[in-house]
Formats: C-alpha cells, sequence, structure tokens
C-alpha cells in the first residue's frame, strides 16, 4: 500500500473534522471508503484518522 504524505494527512483531517462539524455521515462514508481503499486499515495513520470520527458510518 501506498504510504501517506503529510499534506495528505492534513488534507483527510481537514475533510473529516469538516464533515463533523456538519454532522455529513454520507461524506464522512466516503472519506473512509478513500482512505481504506488507497493505504488500507494497517495504516497507522488510517487508524488514527477514522478514530477522529464522531459518528458511526
Amino acid at each position: 500500500m501506498e504510504k501517506m504524505s503529510l499534506y495528505e494527512y492534513e488534507k483527510y483531517k481537514s475533510a473529516i473534522i469538516a464533515a463533523n462539524d456538519s454532522e455529513d455521515k454520507e461524506a464522512l462514508r466516503q472519506i473512509q471508503k478513500q482512505l481504506i481503499a488507497k493505504y488500507g486499515l494497517d495504516n497507522s495513520d488510517v487508524q488514527y484518522l477514522l478514530k477522529l470520527f464522531k459518528y458511526s458510518v
């Protein structure tokens, strides 16, 4: 799997925070799909970012 750059990490983190703030569960679902497809669940950055989700998707 691909390694996540700092830029990508910050981009995803910002998107997650915005989706949490607007209670947009569909956006969170799409972010989750992208993260897992691109980086896999074994990636520690992905695991941390998924923990930032306020809502179950």
